[in-house]
């Protein structure tokens, strides 16, 4: 199931049209009215064709039809005027509006010109119109859209007698009614699809921020599933400003945010490069793993990479800023656990001793050090340099080698 598939853009002038009088409004009032607006236009648009049909044919006979037409053309097209008086104002002008006027077209040229038939098309785009939230309204909508149906098939079955109509005639109107209806459902249906198809792209846009895409096909296929994974070989990345309390007190919040934001934006941007997932981030502190949930055999490489472009990224953001900062950075490889975590809030986590390690190897370094387990060593030793060999005591995990990582002398 793709995720990112793109919803039609409509035109702006266009798009200025159907939202207008919307404004002030919640986003979902506001797409019900945009759908009010379109159905507004439509109405307009197909009683301005019935107008000048009416006139090419006999405009001696039916010119009360003619500006019957243009009067209904006319109030619903101003639907987005009403706006103003509620969320359910114009939804009721317009009901009024087309029911009375077609029940005095068909009072005029009998069922067989079909024109009732648009009490069902506006029954239909009534529930679209309303949606759940308002569907009560709808219900009454309907119901009296098949009373007003039934009366005029029963009580006016010909013509008035003296329009004398011919039998093509009637029967272009009957095709027209139909044709006109339909293309006003689809219009109506269509723009429906294309607020659930933005919708889900958002929503996909934001899983896709807080977790993989696999994990979120997974997520959407069974929501309720417990998503819980065992990774036999992964490596997770620690990385962590040095300062951050005296660049805070020195920056203030806007350009404290400003900073972290720019420096994490960079980080994004490399671990896509460098096909490793970000997880979080704490603070000033960020945290990524490769290596999963895509089973990659360079997933140590890759992290160690990317580690190296954190430090000149950061070299680069420090001197943008005019801020004196670097980093600390872990690595360590290993098994490791990942899953969906919360109902509320809910993010994609790792755990497992290889991430705790990562996060005590981290706060060993130097600043602008890099310094990585045993295990990833042994991975990389010929890909990467080395300045040398670390005995560590860490806290949960007792005396642990550690390699310190030569980014001066790299022979990639």
């Amino acid at each position: 199931m793709p995720l990112r598939n793109k919803p039609y853009k409509m035109p702006g002038f266009v798009r200025t049209a159907i939202e207008a009088g919307t404004g002030g409004y919640s986003q979902l009032d506001r797409q019900r009215l945009v759908v009010v607006n379109i159905v507004g236009y439509l109405a307009a648009f197909s009683s301005l064709n019935y107008a000048a049909t009416y006139a090419s044919y006999d405009y001696a006979k039916l010119w009360p039809l003619v500006y019957g037409n243009i009067g209904s053309a006319l109030l619903t097209a101003s639907a987005p005027l009403l706006h103003r008086f509620g969320p359910l104002a114009a939804m009721f002008f317009l009901i009024l509006v087309i029911y009375s006027s077609v029940y005095f077209f068909v009072s005029y040229l009998g069922h067989e010109a079909g024109i009732q038939l648009n009490y069902i098309g506006a029954a239909a785009v009534t529930l679209v119109v309303c949606g759940r939230r308002f569907l009560p309204y709808a219900g009454v909508a309907a119901v009296l859209a098949a009373i007003l149906h039934m009366i005029a098939w029963f009580k006016y079955p010909e013509p008035r007698a003296d329009l004398q109509l011919e039998d093509w005639f009637v029967a272009s109107l009957y095709a027209f009614s139909v044709i006109s209806i339909m293309a006003i459902i689809f219009v109506v249906v269509f723009y429906a699809f294309h607020l659930v198809r933005k919708a889900q792209n958002l929503t996909d846009a934001l899983l896709l921020n807080i977790m993989p895409a696999e994990i979120a096909d997974r997520l959407k296929t069974s929501p309720g599933k417990t998503i819980a994974d065992q990774y036999q070989d992964a490596s997770v990345i620690f990385a962590d400003l040095t300062g951050f309390t005296q660049i805070t007190t020195a920056l203030g919040p806007d350009k404290t945010v400003a900073l972290l934001d720019d420096l994490f934006s960079r980080f994004d941007a490399l671990a896509i490069q460098h096909n490793v997932e970000k997880i979080k981030t704490i603070g000033d502190a960020y945290m990524a793993v490769a290596g999963i949930p895509t089973p990659n055999p360079d997933h140590g490489k890759n992290i160690t990479k990317m580690a190296v472009e954190f430090l000149q990224a950061a070299k680069t953001v420090s001197d943008n800023h005019g801020v004196d900062f670097s980093l600390r950075i872990g690595i360590a490889s290993g098994p490791v656990m990942a899953g969906i975590i919360g109902q509320s809030k809910f993010s994609y986590d790792v755990w497992g001793q290889t991430v705790n390690l990562a996060a005590r190897l981290e706060p060993q370094g130097q600043p602008g050090s890099i310094l990585i387990d045993d295990h990833l060593y042994d991975q990389i030793k010929d890909s990467f340099a080395f300045k040398g060999a670390l005995k560590l005591g860490l806290k949960g995990l007792g005396r642990v080698t550690a390699w310190q990582l030569d980014t001066d002398n790299q022979k990639i």
